[in-house]
């Protein structure tokens, strides 16, 4: 299945998950990281980050990054959320390397053409269907996709805090430096 295209001046709203259950824990952005510099946007869909703190698996990015982890939904003001991140990076003059994985994926390419002023990269795990597109000056790539088989114990897509998921990330943006 091809890519969804929007014209440029249409918004997307980031797509609504379900408001029960481990999303709906605790704060609905964790900040981490440094307080200055390139970002990454994480849009998760699966609210990992729900104790305000980042996996530990991102350690070593938050040495080099600002790091906005935004829980989808984890709060009824989830599109708000994502702006607010957006703002305070746009006035601190921060790049951003935008990550997501699985349903959030459409919705993060969404808001790259909406803050494409902003944003550098798409960074994506197990999104749905084919390889999303190329979007004009921003980088989009694949850095994770569940491997399906015996050896296989979790199911796509990926949590965005397992080792596959961070090891891609690392080589993807240290590539792009």
């Amino acid at each position: 299945m091809p890519a969804r295209r929007y014209p440029p001046d249409e918004v997307i709203p980031v797509r609504e998950f379900e408001k029960s259950g481990p999303r709906a824990q605790g704060a609905p952005v964790v900040w981490a990281g440094r307080e200055d510099g390139p970002a990454l946007v994480v849009v998760d869909p699966a609210g990992t980050a729900r104790h305000h703190e980042l996996p530990p698996t991102w350690d070593q990015l938050a040495d080099h990054f600002q790091v906005a982890w935004c829980r989808i939904p984890a709060s009824k003001r989830t599109i708000e959320d994502v702006e607010d991140v957006f703002e305070t990076l746009a006035d601190r003059r921060a790049s951003v390397n935008l990550v997501a994985s699985g349903d959030a994926c459409e919705s993060a390419l969404a808001l790259a053409r909406e803050y494409r002023d902003l944003v550098t990269s798409v960074l994506l795990v197990d999104p749905p269907g084919a390889d999303p597109q190329p979007e004009p000056d921003i980088e989009v790539r694949v850095v994770a996709r569940s491997e399906p088989g015996p050896g296989d114990r979790v199911e796509p897509p990926l949590p965005l805090g397992h080792p596959t998921v961070v090891s891609g990330l690392v080589h993807a943006l240290a590539s792009m430096a």
